[in-house]
């Protein structure tokens, strides 16, 4: 089996996809990494040189290759679902897990990053709010929802296992 982590940036996919795989004894992808080495460029690099609509149909195309994975999980990128039918292969890879968390949250772990190029705006917060709101009911389509507001990472690994 298969888990898909799914959620807004700064939700903890990839810490958390970590350290479930370990719990787990699973593999463990992170999509934009994979995509990074794939193109030698940055994630930032690759939306800024072809734009976002290349980027997501890298994602895309990524997904379409992991099919055929056992006994991985998997961490998205925040927007891997903005892109009509990627859910439905998220379906067909494994069991989807959206990570929530509250705008106010996502802020706090991101403001500093600059790596991210959606939030390279005049109005970071703003930013996180407007999509957030957009995503969200894409998000919640998953098969699976943890709250990771006031959770240990930990305690989120143990729950997500707990609910498969």
């Amino acid at each position: 089996m298969n888990i898909v982590l799914i959620g807004f940036m700064g939700c903890g996919k990839t810490t958390i996809g970590r350290k479930l795989a370990v719990r787990l004894g699973y593999r463990f992808i992170d999509t934009d990494y994979q995509i990074e080495m794939e193109q030698n460029a940055r994630v930032k690099e690759i939306f800024s040189r072809y734009g976002e609509p290349h980027f997501r149909a890298l994602e895309t195309d990524l997904l379409k290759r992991l099919r055929h994975l056992d006994n991985t999980v998997i961490a998205t990128g925040g927007g891997i679902l903005t892109t009509p039918g990627n859910m439905e292969l998220i379906r067909q890879i494994g069991k989807s897990v959206y990570l929530k968390a509250c705008v106010e949250d996502i802020f706090e772990r991101i403001s500093r990053n600059t790596k991210r190029p959606l939030l390279q705006t005049r109005d970071p917060l703003g930013t996180v709010v407007t999509l957030l709101e957009k995503r969200k009911g894409t998000y919640e389509r998953a098969d699976h929802t943890i709250n990771t507001g006031s959770l240990k990472m930990g305690h989120i690994v143990t729950r997500i296992i707990r609910e498969l």
